[in-house]
């Protein structure tokens, strides 16, 4: 056989296997997300994120990754069943964000690896046995609830120095907001405030707490969001804060999209595009206990405007030029 004539029929070979190569089918990998709140469509900023954050990394959905979602709805009687049925469902992983949530999957899917998109207090929370060595079978990023509040009653007072009586709005259910609200509290009586927790664990409890507060003449309010009631009622949350003429801070930007006076938090969807990292290292074999939990590095200073003007409040430009972004 002639030189050349070989060398044609060697490519033809090595045409048709990277042919057969390339049709064969990639292998369908399959993570579960679970959330407390109901799942929206369009997904929300941070659940995009997380999808593209995956994209990236070449899992995509529809290919070669299927994501099983579970949600209850934002009723938390119904969070261990919605968990322990997505754990049956063969899923390799579960992602998932929030105190509750991933609590109740500790509890119910102990040996499932868990990445936590975003969560407070990992650590307080018991969830992990230290940052740098998570130990089980949950890892993934924190936004640093708790470490932020001092900062959170800071930005407040800068604004509202005449403020004396600070309301700390907590969701009892929920293990992050209670460490959060001891740190603000701390934080607060630090600055010459004097600090008061009003607690509540469902919809009705909310009205009564914030007209507990209301009746004790509170001067400003900071809110802790986790727990799904505050982020659910943040529109009505805020209008009360307006209408009582209180400085209002929380720690999720949305919120203060939705008319708090502040917010000061970690960039979330920044936080759940880097979620996928985490699956993407499970997946490729590595274990949750091997992965150190990582922190914020972008963060988040929201100021509305139009709640300042309607507190008949002039926010300085020296302190509008600190904003990431303000709401008109």
């Amino acid at each position: 056989m002639r030189r050349r004539d070989w060398l044609r029929m060697l490519g033809l070979a090595l045409g048709a296997a990277g042919a057969r190569a390339v049709a064969q089918p990639q292998r369908l990998r399959r993570i579960g997300y679970l959330q407390l709140s109901s799942l929206t469509d369009p997904p929300s900023p941070e659940r995009q994120a997380f999808i593209d954050g995956l994209a990236e990394l070449g899992h995509v959905q529809g290919q070669n990754l299927e994501i099983v979602y579970g949600s209850a709805e934002g009723l938390t009687e119904f969070l261990d069943d919605v968990a322990s049925d997505l754990a049956k469902k063969d899923v390799e992983l579960i992602a998932s964000s929030g105190a509750i949530a991933l609590q109740t999957l500790q509890r119910v899917a102990p040996r499932m690896p868990v990445v936590m998109l975003a969560i407070g207090d990992p650590v307080g929370l018991r969830l992990v046995a230290s940052l740098a060595r998570p130990g089980g079978n949950l890892t993934g990023a924190s936004f640093n609830s708790s470490e932020l509040a001092a900062k959170r009653v800071q930005l407040l007072l800068e604004l509202s120095p005449g403020a004396r009586r600070l309301a700390i709005l907590v969701d009892a259910r929920n293990g992050n907001a209670q460490l959060e609200s001891v740190a603000a509290g701390a934080a607060a009586t630090k600055l010459g405030l004097a600090p008061t927790v009003f607690r509540f664990e469902d919809d009705a409890s909310l009205t009564r707490a914030l007209q507990r507060a209301a009746g004790q003449h509170m001067q400003a309010l900071y809110a802790t969001f986790e727990g799904n009631i505050v982020a659910r009622r943040r529109t009505e949350i805020a209008e009360f804060a307006r209408a009582m003429k209180w400085p209002s801070v929380v720690g999720f930007g949305a919120l203060a999209d939705a008319g708090f006076l502040l917010s000061y938090a970690a960039d979330f969807p920044a936080l759940f595009r880097r979620g996928a990292y985490f699956v993407d290292r499970i997946l490729a074999g590595a274990k949750p206990a091997q992965l150190p939990v990582e922190q914020p590095q972008r963060f988040e200073l929201v100021v509305n405007l139009s709640t300042a003007r309607a507190l008949g409040m002039t926010i300085p430009q020296s302190f509008l030029l600190r904003a990431d972004r303000v709401v008109e």
